[in-house]
């Protein structure tokens, strides 16, 4: 991870495991269903953006959302969605009265999708709050449809700001459903001095 140190990456990782443990809690909640993390895996953390989204690059139809993080630290966090994926979740989460009325699913899919992308985003954005002890919180949530070369300059954009970018990949399984998005974080250098001084303390 950029400017960490091995055991800095460490507390990373965890803080970040610990956030995706709670997003398969709410996403429970959410989906009226047993919704579990699966192969989160710390050393695949990825510091390269084409790495990082190469199974999205072939894509047409992308979902991005994205999340910025408010506070004492600067950041932004960013969803990967397959449309493929995306139309996986939305059919898991809404009632058959829904899907079988194709103006009102319209009307609910990127709703959908932003909802899930709160929380998943919240939840790791919380728990660096709380681990850190920092005052910090999630934007509201922004969707746009982009094809890869679209993304990739979007968050190449926001890079060159001087955001460092790390990419993990993620797994949520249920009975009905299995969804992959790409977690990007986006982050300053101010969120890297918070981790290195959080690490000498504990």
């Amino acid at each position: 991870m950029i400017g960490l140190t091995k055991k800095e990456a460490t507390v990373a990782r965890e803080i970040i495991a610990k956030g995706l443990g709670k997003a398969a809690e709410s996403l429970t909640f959410f989906m009226n269903e047993p919704i579990t993390l699966k192969d989160f895996k710390g050393d695949e953390l990825l510091e390269n953006l084409q790495v990082a989204l190469n199974k999205k690059s072939e894509e047409k139809n992308i979902l991005l959302l994205t999340t910025k993080v408010i506070g004492e630290l600067k950041g932004v966090c960013c969803l990967v969605f397959s449309e493929e994926e995306a139309d996986h979740l939305r059919r898991a989460s809404l009632p058959p009265e829904i899907l079988n009325s194709p103006e009102v699913m319209s009307e609910m899919s990127d709703g959908i999708m932003l909802e899930v992308d709160n929380i998943i985003s919240a939840s790791v954005i919380t728990e660096f709050s709380n681990m850190l002890k920092v005052k910090i919180y999630g934007g509201v949530p922004d969707l746009k449809r982009v094809n890869y070369s679209e993304m990739e300059t979007i968050i190449q954009d926001d890079i060159d700001n001087e955001l460092y970018l790390i990419s993990f990949k993620t797994s949520f399984e249920s009975s009905k459903v299995a969804f992959n998005p790409e977690f990007l974080w986006l982050f300053d250098k101010t969120f890297t001095d918070t981790i290195k001084k959080y690490t000498l303390e504990n």
